[in-house]
């Protein structure tokens, strides 16, 4: 009896008639396979169906101790579909087939193809996220040629979607962050007792500057949709940069599978803007991500409060009032009071 293996099931053909009845037709009555758990071990209590190729199912049971799965054919059907819990095969028997003894059955009987579940829930997955992939693909278009998205204010946005060019883009501008990073820890340590506050119009334009402090003094977590997102978006546009270092917070903390393309391509557009800027917060939001929480990281975070990451300074600063060191404390003070003016509403 010939038998075909496939990864821990083994099948097996036993045909006793060429009739065919249902699932639970005694043995004498009608075709059947064999199921084996192993190499001539029968699988015992196996749930199973019999089906076309188009659906319609013509037999299921569950197997015996023999591991007997009966099954039936069906006129003007020659592809049929057995299936357990953990494996799939698909069998081609033409009608002529069911009319042969079984010697000859067994010769007609065709396996065309066998899949383990997993392997088919893996390919339905992957088929799944083609189509995704296509569609986001195609909406990219259509925004990028209107370019009126809510961060339109960024400029136009490549006319295709390239995965590959937005990870070329994206491994660009993190070379240059951590090039600059690497950089400023290379002089050493930042003097901290030095630490002298200016005010965040040092750094750049602050216009509609309430709608930044509006959003900030929202509990955790903040909104990304509403007035006063809407209102952080609007003064992101007129080139805020605090603004925009928001923006780009918000979008960086979401997972990647979160962001539509638009926003992936925008992300990158606004780490760019920022690093041209050399705003701060982005060099401790990016090492964050990179380095964890460690040594590193804290040599960053004392970095980017020299250089006005207000946030920066609030971190650095409460941890500098732990210091035996006067100079450090009085340090940690200035950080602290300099961080909590920029919070202040504007003039």
């Amino acid at each position: 009896m010939p038998k075909m293996l496939s990864k821990s099931t083994a099948l097996a053909l036993s045909l006793l008639s060429p009739l065919s009845h249902a699932a639970d037709a005694p043995a004498a009555a009608g075709h059947y396979l064999i199921l084996y758990a192993a190499p001539d071990v029968p699988q015992d209590d196996e749930p199973y169906t019999w089906s076309t190729a188009g659906g319609r199912q013509l037999a299921q049971g569950v197997t015996k101790a023999d591991g007997r799965a009966y099954l039936k054919g069906e006129e003007g059907q020659d592809t049929y579909i057995l299936e357990t819990l953990s494996m799939r095969w698909t069998f081609l028997v033409p009608a002529r087939c069911w009319q042969e003894t079984p010697a000859a059955f067994q010769s007609c009987l065709q396996l065309k193809q066998s899949a383990s579940r997993y392997d088919i829930e893996q390919d339905a997955a992957k088929l799944a996220r083609e189509k995704d992939q296509q569609a986001r693909a195609a909406a990219y278009v259509l925004a990028a040629r209107a370019n009126d998205d809510a961060l339109a204010w960024l400029g136009k946005l490549p006319p295709q979607w390239s995965m590959e060019e937005h990870a070329r883009r994206l491994l660009s501008i993190g070379d240059k962050i951590q090039r600059h990073i690497a950089s400023g820890l290379r002089q050493g340590d930042p003097e901290v007792r030095e630490f002298a506050c200016k005010p965040p119009t040092a750094y750049g334009a602050l216009p509609q500057q309430q709608a930044v402090l509006a959003y900030q003094l929202q509990p955790s977590p903040k909104l990304h949709a509403g007035a006063v997102w809407d209102q952080l978006l609007a003064a992101a546009a007129e080139g805020n940069w605090m603004a925009r270092l928001e923006v780009h917070d918000a979008l960086a903390e979401r997972k990647v599978s979160e962001l539509s393309y638009v926003e992936q391509a925008r992300l990158v557009q606004l780490m760019e803007w920022l690093h041209r800027r050399e705003i701060a917060g982005l060099y401790s939001f990016f090492s964050a991500r990179t380095f964890g929480h460690g040594a590193t990281q804290d040599r960053v975070a004392g970095l980017a409060a020299m250089q006005g990451s207000f946030l920066d300074q609030r971190t650095v600063g409460t941890l500098l009032l732990e210091e035996d060191d006067p100079a450090l404390v009085a340090a940690g003070r200035r950080m602290l009071d300099c961080a909590a003016a920029a919070m202040q509403s504007p003039p």
